[in-house]
């Protein structure tokens, strides 16, 4: 039987040759990495999954490409959730052989082992509960960190104030579908209204929904319309896509006074790109518009790459939550990490539902 605490001197990792396509993705032979100070911890990753951020950052958000080799290095190995087993503990609260799950800060995670930092106020570690597997756990870190600060850190949710509302756009993505687990079954809200596709109006329902709305049947303008009855009465909109009309439109005429909306992503430029593939002036005019919405005090933007995620207090309460069986990622697709270049593929598609996992060991 194969030891897997055993820790070889090379090991196996998808590289980012530069910046661009999926294609730039590949598998290569690396120096293990090794804990260099106390407080460090070696995992061995057996499962790691997709966020969108991560073909993102591979196509180098439109940025000068020194800008992110400085930040990333020169052929960088990408991913941000890990689930594994600890083999080097050194000075950690964690054992050799323990079971965990996590979040990494920027990078690394694409590789059979990753050195973790849990004193890092940007990484998320905790023990991985018995009762899911290492894929399943590595679906729910980034994911699961952005769906928390979203609805408690920005939101202001509490399990010790139940009964808000709350509308959820993208409620079958990868971050929304835990989004709505989170407001229904752990957070205990009244009302969680999910938007999403009428194909997945079921599996949003599925997930704790108590109405849905179908993006491709209605359109923004008409939702207020539709329902009355919900005038100005919402805690919270969250929005897991960027999509500004739900701000601009509909925020004025759902949110209570002192509510809140909260995004996951930068808003689209009116030219309708993605707010990150903006150029300079766009940037500039995007970024004066976000600090004036920030001054109204009903408007927050979740910084997730830049130390905005409650990593040390999100990833423990998930995986509680997960053990209460309140939460449940959906995988959407599995590959090997040979094939994450695929993996990446069928994401940039925006048309899964949930994660799609990577095997690794």
């Amino acid at each position: 039987m194969e030891d897997t605490l055993t820790v070889p001197p090379i090991s196996a990792a998808m590289v980012l040759e530069d910046f661009g396509g999926a294609d730039k993705l590949h598998m290569a032979e690396v120096p293990t990495p090794l804990p260099a100070h106390s407080g460090e911890m070696l995992v061995r990753v057996h499962a790691t999954s997709i966020n969108p951020i991560e073909w993102k950052m591979r196509e180098g958000f439109g940025l000068p490409r020194f800008a992110w080799r400085r930040a990333l290095g020169a052929k960088p190995i990408l991913g941000l959730d890990f689930a594994g087993t600890v083999v080097d503990a050194r000075g950690t609260s964690f054992a050799r052989g323990d079971a965990v799950m996590g979040a990494l800060p920027l990078h690394g995670a694409y590789a059979e082992y990753v050195v973790v930092q849990p004193a890092d106020p940007r990484t998320g570690v905790a023990r991985k509960p018995a009762e899911i597997s290492f894929e399943e756990a590595a679906l729910m870190p980034f994911a699961g960190l952005v769906a928390y600060a979203g609805l408690v850190t920005h939101g202001r949710m509490s399990a010790s104030a139940p009964g808000a509302r709350v509308l959820i756009v993208g409620a079958s993505g990868g971050v929304g579908h835990l989004a709505v687990q989170m407001a229904r079954h752990a957070l205990g809200a009244a009302l969680v209204v999910g938007v999403c596709s009428s194909r997945n109006a079921e599996f949003a329902k599925a997930c704790g929904a108590h109405e849905v709305i179908a993006h491709d049947t209605e359109s923004v303008a008409d939702i207020a319309e539709r329902y009355p009855q919900w005038a100005n009465s919402f805690d919270l909109i969250f929005d897991t896509i960027g999509i500004d009309t739900y701000y601009s439109k509909l925020a004025r005429r759902l949110l209570r006074p002192d509510g809140r909306f909260v995004t996951a992503a930068l808003p689209q430029s009116v030219d309708g790109r993605p707010g990150e593939d903006v150029n300079l002036l766009g940037g500039l005019v995007m970024g004066a518009k976000l600090l004036w919405r920030h001054a109204t005090g009903r408007y927050r933007l979740i910084t997730g790459l830049l130390g905005g995620l409650p990593s040390h207090e999100g990833v423990p309460a998930m995986a509680q939550w997960l053990k209460a069986g309140k939460l449940r990622p959906h995988q959407s697709a599995s590959f090997p990490l040979s094939q994450i270049a695929e993996a990446h593929r069928l994401s940039e598609t925006g048309k899964t539902v949930g994660k799609i996992s990577i095997r690794i060991q």
